[in-house]
């Protein structure tokens, strides 16, 4: 260790949530030392610390955060390959992927056989400073970042590396054209996005949420809200060309494969908690309906670089305030977790 100060990390300790103070080693080479300015806290965190999924002792929290690079090799270099230098804006990623077994050739890199997660980890394991509810993260060789302009906010970029970049990785799969009827159930981050995108690429949308806040917030993209289950269609009947389940409610599994469309595809992006819920379905109506169910978790690199591309080209049309809460201090983490399930934002900010 160094005699440089300490680095607060927030981790879930047993049940509690709590700072830690990290004495970090020496950055070794290829490890890039990022100051977080801006961290959100996604409800993967809250299903962690509710022990909806598993996490190892001390686990460092947080997987959606921007920074300015604090310290990196002289050849470091982003996704694109532009330099790292210090001072640097830039978005982070939550993955990290090996590039050679089996799986990233194949088209799989989200589920690397050695995959590394920003935000599952243990703070007492390298790289140590992995959760990005802190005041530094230490991105380990090959983690996709990319440098983004000054001038963006870190609020409009700050869900960039899981929310953004999942949405882009359903819609990457559902191959949604101009026209199509598209339903997305749940307008928490990830269906918020995947409806704002669908809009953007001029498909029909209709999104489904109870909560009369996240449709209202919806809506200001220009698409139809309903508060109400999608209708099952007959088995004669029509019904919209692609489902995006982005809810992660079973209901909202059976009630997707129970409205879409002859042909249809059904894109679950939502259940990421295995174990914690069961549905019921026919396959009889998979098999006779010719419909497709996907699931989608995690994402490529490229699907990380497009969902920051597309914030970039729509940073005027998004309602950031309306999507990000004022931040709170790194001091003020536990509360903020724990406010999430009944907040009115999609997104509850920390600035440490």
């Amino acid at each position: 260790m160094t005699d440089r100060p300490p680095v607060r990390v927030a981790v879930l300790d047993g049940p509690d949530v709590r700072l830690h103070q990290l004495e970090l080693p020496d950055r070794p080479p290829g490890q890039t030392d990022v100051a977080v300015t801006l961290a959100a806290i996604c409800g993967s965190d809250v299903h962690t610390v509710q022990g909806d999924r598993p996490a190892p002792p001390l686990a460092a929290l947080g997987h959606e955060a921007v920074g300015r690079v604090a310290a990196a090799d002289p050849d470091a270099t982003d996704l694109r390959g532009a330099p790292l230098r210090p001072g640097d804006r830039v978005a982070l990623s939550m993955i990290n992927s090996c590039g050679r077994c089996d799986r990233c050739t194949h088209g799989l890199s989200m589920k690397c056989r050695s995959l590394f997660k920003y935000g599952h980890a243990s703070a007492s394991e390298p790289p140590y400073a992995s959760g990005m509810l802190a005041e530094l993260v230490r991105v380990l060789p090959g983690t996709p970042v990319l440098v983004i302009p000054d001038d963006v906010p870190d609020a409009l970029v700050v869900s960039a590396g899981c929310a953004v970049a999942t949405a882009v990785a359903a819609l990457s799969v559902a191959a949604v054209g101009p026209g199509d009827e598209v339903v997305v159930t749940g307008a928490g981050a990830v269906g918020f996005y995947c409806a704002a995108m669908l809009a953007t690429a001029g498909a029909t949308v209709t999104v489904h949420d109870p909560s009369p806040q996240r449709r209202e917030l919806v809506a200001q993209l220009g698409v139809r809200t309903e508060a109400c289950a999608p209708e099952p269609r007959s088995r004669a009947g029509d019904g919209p060309a692609v489902v995006v389940e982005a809810s992660g409610h079973p209901d909202a599994v059976t009630g997707a494969l129970g409205c879409v469309g002859v042909g249809g595809h059904v894109v679950a992006a939502g259940s990421v908690s295995p174990g914690s819920t069961s549905i019921t379905i026919d396959p009889a109506l998979l098999v006779t309906s010719r419909i497709r169910l996907t699931g989608v978790h995690n994402y490529t690199a490229d699907e990380f670089a497009r969902g920051v591309d597309w914030l970039l080209e729509h940073r005027d049309a998004l309602p950031v305030d309306r999507l990000t809460a004022p931040p709170v201090p790194l001091a003020a983490v536990a509360g903020a977790i724990a406010a999430v399930p009944t907040a009115s934002h999609l997104r509850l900010t920390v600035r440490p």
